[in-house]
């Protein structure tokens, strides 16, 4: 019958030890010793049955392993080590010197294909080459597993991060005495640098914000978490330039490490007057619509935060009358409506005739969620009913 060994080690290391299978034993001890002689303890299966005893009683290697066994074919054992037990390494070796057999040894996983009568220095380099090869890819795959751990630990922690970045957005739309208050937002990325917020103080007066981190992704986001808080924690003061001073003064160190900066459309309504009182620093995308076929563009504006340490943040004026509305949104609505970077434009009719404010910030961001973005959008609208 034909020559075969099966080497197997499940730990790399100079212990390594193999199994020949072969029902030659002759043949089997010669290479046995061999192997020995060269640093390689070996053990000895005649049969497929006796090497499956084996591997249920040890860790190999390697294995050199007969193509013909007298209890069955030795590719059989073969398909089933390498389904089994991948960390071993299989060497076919058969009498017949048959390119195809050799073939299908290897598309079956085989390491090698070796033909009786086979050399000692043939037989030793295969031994080496194969074992080698068996340590790489025991490495490469626990590489592969530890990869796959860093990537499921980051994307629970994005996880955590999106829920913890949506939770802080207030909820849609807010409607009281006089009026509505909606917003729209989509993120490009899993996280975002854009954020919109409001809240009613204790005179009932309506604070309202909607901003713009430059960047993407985790910066980006930070960036925006602080911005927020900065803004939250200006409330107390009842001037909104000095407002975003305060708040500029508290991003400033931030910004500074993160070579960023904030645009921000700030603003307090009155919703018995209609009064609006706002600051426009840098962000410059806001819309008044006066009724459904008025509009007229808020044209104070200041630098940016984060852009010159002293800069001075004018605060606008305007009178909301009932059925107008106040819409201002994020660059990035411009890659869906390149036409609203005009500011003389209307906006879309559907948009104007839209019967609430939700309404209204849905169908300027309606397609945001069924494509690829480049940037975060936001859209914001307050209502005066």
């Amino acid at each position: 019958m034909s020559l075969s060994t099966l080497l197997v080690v499940n730990s790399p290391g100079p212990a390594q030890r193999l199994l020949i299978v072969d029902d030659e034993e002759l043949l089997a001890k010669v290479m046995e010793r061999t192997l020995r002689s060269r640093g390689y303890e070996s053990d000895i299966a005649l049969t497929a049955a006796e090497a499956r005893r084996r591997f249920e009683a040890n860790d190999y290697a390697l294995a050199l392993l007969d193509v013909r066994l007298p209890d069955e074919s030795g590719y059989g054992l073969l398909e089933e080590l390498r389904s089994r037990r991948p960390d071993t390494a299989v060497v076919m070796i058969s009498g017949v010197e048959d390119p195809e057999l050799g073939k299908a040894a290897l598309e079956h996983g085989a390491y090698a294909y070796m033909v009786k009568p086979v050399g000692a220095t043939q037989l030793y380099l295969t031994v080496v080459n194969s074992l080698t090869r068996r340590n790489l890819e025991i490495e490469h795959r626990a590489n592969l597993r530890r990869l796959e751990a860093m990537l499921d630990e980051r994307a629970e922690q994005m996880h955590r991060a999106v829920e913890l970045q949506v939770g802080m957005l207030p909820a849609s739309p807010l409607k009281a005495d006089g009026f509505e208050l909606a917003a729209h937002f989509t993120a490009a990325k899993e996280i975002s640098g854009d954020f919109y917020d409001w809240y009613r103080q204790d005179d009932g007066q309506l604070v309202f914000t909607l901003g713009d981190v430059m960047g993407k992704g985790l910066p980006a986001a930070l960036m925006m978490a602080t911005a927020r808080a900065a803004l939250r924690g200006s409330a107390g003061i009842p001037q909104l330039d000095a407002a975003i001073k305060r708040a500029s003064a508290v991003m400033a160190a931030a910004l500074e490490v993160n070579h960023a900066y904030v645009t921000v459309f700030h603003a307090a309504f009155q919703p018995a007057s209609g009064d609006l009182h706002y600051v426009d620093a840098g962000h410059g995308h806001a819309r008044l619509l006066r009724g459904v076929t008025g509009q007229e563009p808020l044209p104070l504006r200041s630098a940016p935060i984060g852009i010159f340490p002293n800069s001075l943040f004018p605060v606008g004026t305007v009178t909301l009358n009932p059925g107008d509305t106040l819409v201002v949104f994020s660059d990035g609505l411009l890659d869906l409506r390149p036409d609203l970077a005009t500011k003389d434009v209307q906006l879309p009719y559907e948009a104007r005739r839209a019967g609430t404010a939700q309404e209204l910030v849905d169908i300027l961001a309606h397609g945001s969620k069924n494509r690829e973005l480049f940037d975060d959008i936001t859209v914001l609208a307050l209502r005066r009913l």
